[in-house]
Order: C-alpha cells, then structure tokens, then sequence
C-alpha cells in the first residue's frame, strides 16, 4: 500500500456575532457590560443596608414626592395616584393679612405707637378761679400756678428769696408777679415761657396751648395802660414743665380812662396740665 492520502482540507470556520463585529463596537459592548455589572452589585448592596436599617450617604432618595396622607375623623386616606389639589386638611386656612398702615413685619408704624398729643398731659385742676392783687407801696403780689396759690412779699423779701434762688440755681416759685402800683407791671419770672392769645382763640386743649407757650412772646405788660384786655388767655410753661391755660376774666378797681390807676386786683380762670409719666 502506497502513502495514506491527504485529509480532505477543513471547511473555514465560522466567526460567531461577536467576532464578526468591528473592534470598536466590541470595546463599547465590553464597556456596557463591565458597567452593567457595577450598576448591579451597587443596587445589590444599598438595598442590603437598606434592609439593616442603614442609611448609606450615597443612597439617593427617590425623586418622586411622597404622598401626603391625612389623618383626622372626617379626612380622607388618599392614595399616591390623587393630585396634591385633592388632599384635603383639617387646619383651617391662614386668615388673609389685613391691610393697614403697619410696617412688613406687623408691627404698628411709629405714627401708631405714638400717644395722641391731647393724651401727653393730664388735667391736675380745671378752670380755677384766682385772683391776683397790686399791694400798694413797694409790696408785690405773686402766683403760683403749680400749687396753686398767691402770696404777697414786701421788697425786701422778694430780693431776699430772689437772690438765694439764684444761689441755688433755680427759679423762684412764682410764675407771675404783679407790683408797682403807679404802673402796675405783670411780668413773667425767669424760667418760665408765655404766650399772649387772642380772646377769639377757641383751643381748649393741652398740647395747643403747650405749642403756643413755647413759641412765646409774652414777658410783660404795663396794667396802667390797661393793654390785658378781658378774655385775653395767656399760656404759660412754668418752671415744673407743666401748662398753665390762664383766661382774663376780669378787672377789680382802678380806672382805665385814667393815667396810672391800673386795677388792683386781676380775676384768672386756670387749667393746669401736667405731663403723663
């Protein structure tokens, strides 16, 4: 027997799927799995600390809301399919903010907080009757609205209590003195702050009156030429802070057709207001 024959040649092998593919498709198929696999073994692993009660840093929570269940005798349980629109709530809601002149943060404006001026003072006597006298000679009378209350002080001692005032530092007490009985001068003392009104002036009030005295103006007036008429009101910030309203009510003795006969007695109506607090 000759030499065995050669084996029949082998029909060429067939390349599967994978092989015929193009190498860059094979890397990003290779690619897809490989992260497949992480993706897998990570959601593997956070459910199982989830199921321990673990709560890893890298768990996302879902992005879906949860949904709101209410609790109470009448509400509805409601179920993660119903709108947020259709949950309804026990709470009463929010009372719509009334307008006004409040600031943004609700609190009163300044304008608000402030007391009404009428209600800055408070009466401490109402329409007093008072008389002030003209001694005769060198004797002065005085009043005191603070007090209230007259005195009549010869020369000598008014100088003596005027300077030990002015020793002390303060004002006398008087807030008007009445003296020279040929001219008849009723003059504010120091300290003080007056205002002379019309008679036709129909405030009644406290911070009216108040404005007026400080704007001032009145010191003085010579009575012998009779240049306080009646109804004229005087209002006056005595040495204490308080205010006097001091209406001219009258005239007792002397002649105002006569040169250097002034009265010798004025007639005052006062209500006194001190400050509140």
């Amino acid at each position: 027997m000759g030499p065995f024959p050669p084996p029949p040649p082998r029909p060429p092998r067939q390349r599967g799927w994978f092989a015929r593919q193009s190498e860059g498709v094979r890397i990003t198929i290779i690619g897809a799995v490989i992260a497949g696999v992480f993706s897998l073994g990570g959601a593997v692993l956070t459910a199982a600390l989830t199921d321990r009660g673990d709560d890893p840093s890298d768990a996302k929570p879902s992005a879906r809301p949860s949904p709101t269940v209410t609790t109470g005798p009448s509400a509805p349980t409601t179920t993660a399919s119903e709108p947020p629109s259709q949950v309804s709530s026990d709470s009463p809601a929010s009372p719509p903010e009334e307008s006004g002149e409040s600031g943004e943060s609700g609190e009163p404006s300044a304008d608000e907080s402030a007391p009404p001026a009428d209600r800055a003072y408070e009466v401490f006597y109402d329409k007093q009757t008072m008389s002030l006298g003209l001694p005769p000679g060198s004797d002065l009378g005085t009043i005191d609205f603070d007090a209230p209350g007259t005195h009549r002080y010869t020369a000598d001692e008014w100088k003596a209590l005027a300077e030990k005032a002015d020793g002390d530092g303060a004002p006398v007490e008087a807030d008007l003195t009445y003296r020279h009985y040929f001219n008849g001068f009723l003059t504010l003392q120091n300290g003080r702050n007056a205002a002379q009104l019309q008679p036709t002036d129909p405030s009644e009030k406290a911070e009216d009156c108040a404005r007026a005295a400080r704007v001032g103006g009145f010191t003085e007036v010579k009575m012998h030429e009779w240049d306080l008429p009646a109804k004229t009101v005087l209002c006056v910030v005595t040495d204490k802070g308080n205010i006097a309203r001091v209406v001219v009510t009258g005239f007792i003795g002397g002649n105002s057709d006569e040169i250097g006969e002034p009265p010798t007695q004025i007639g005052l109506r006062v209500t006194l207001w001190k400050p509140r607090g």
